[in-house]
């Protein structure tokens, strides 16, 4: 996948990402017209937060302090809250933290050896366009109406032959209704894949483990006549990213991360405006 880099420096989105919202894939991520994952690589940690924290306004140097966040930007449908524990850091896409229209929470994997980040954890995002053929830019965009609703999105996201979905359902998180979307990467692919691109131009691509399951998570969300979207790696082993920044392959790797991934699940609030 492409290159992911910290927020702050030059961008050539990798990392996953992603979470769907990933979501990255990953889980780079990058500037309009650049395939990117999402993954720079952490600092030390950082002291415990003391309340609720505007995540752009958060620090950019290292992990997050662990403690409670929110997100409350215009191009999302509504507020989202949510609880951050200690070891993890934020990913966002565009030049400033304003703009950006991907914010990712990704854990810190520095012990697995990987120099430039994990490219694990979730991403909350909104979709401007939604590609025909994920390989192929020339193929155009999906129209429209595939993003009025999670049902349609879900559909849309069920098309691919090179990105099969392993399983689609109804979900219910942060009081909204949804579907949960579980895509994987077939043998016959040509590519890491853009699936959409946001509107800030973040092209966003799945990211991917070198063990199975190869899986990543999409959750869709009707939020207010609009689509909330949330990227994961609920997955156990490490991500392609880590392994090309230096870290062995561990199909155990995140394990724990798994654990605390929930939990961050659990605590979402969506609070409409």
């Amino acid at each position: 996948m492409p290159t992911r880099v910290r927020a702050g420096a030059v961008m050539s989105l990798a990392g996953v990402s992603a979470i769907f919202i990933g979501i990255v894939a990953g889980c780079g991520i990058s500037g309009p017209g650049a395939t990117s994952s999402l993954s720079p690589t952490p600092s030390p940690t950082a002291p415990t937060a003391t309340g609720p924290t505007n995540l752009v306004e958060a620090s950019q140097a290292g992990d997050l302090p662990a403690g409670d966040y929110y997100l409350d930007l215009p191009a999302y449908p509504a507020r989202i809250d949510f609880a951050v524990p200690a070891g993890w850091w934020h990913y966002y896409d565009a030049g400033s933290r304003e703009d950006s229209t991907v914010h990712a929470i990704l854990v810190n994997s520095e012990d697995t050896g990987a120099a430039n980040g994990s490219a694990w954890g979730l991403s909350f995002t909104v979709v401007d366009e939604v590609r025909v053929d994920p390989c192929d830019p020339s193929a155009g965009n999906m129209d429209t109406s595939v993003t009025e609703s999670a049902e349609a999105l879900a559909e849309a996201f069920s098309s691919w032959d090179d990105f099969p979905t392993t399983g689609v359902e109804d979900v219910t998180l942060g009081g909204f209704p949804g579907k949960r979307v579980e895509m994987t990467r077939d043998e016959s692919a040509t590519c890491q894949g853009t699936l959409f691109v946001t509107p800030s131009g973040f092209q966003f691509a799945m990211e991917l483990p070198s063990s199975e399951p190869i899986v990543n998570q999409f959750t869709f969300l009707d939020v207010q006549g609009s689509i909330l979207v949330i990227w994961t790696t609920d997955f156990p082993g490490t991500t392609l990213f880590e392994e090309a920044g230096g870290a062995s392959p561990d199909p155990q790797a995140h394990v724990e991360d798994q654990g605390q991934l929930h939990d961050i699940l659990e605590s979402v609030v969506i609070q409409p405006r």
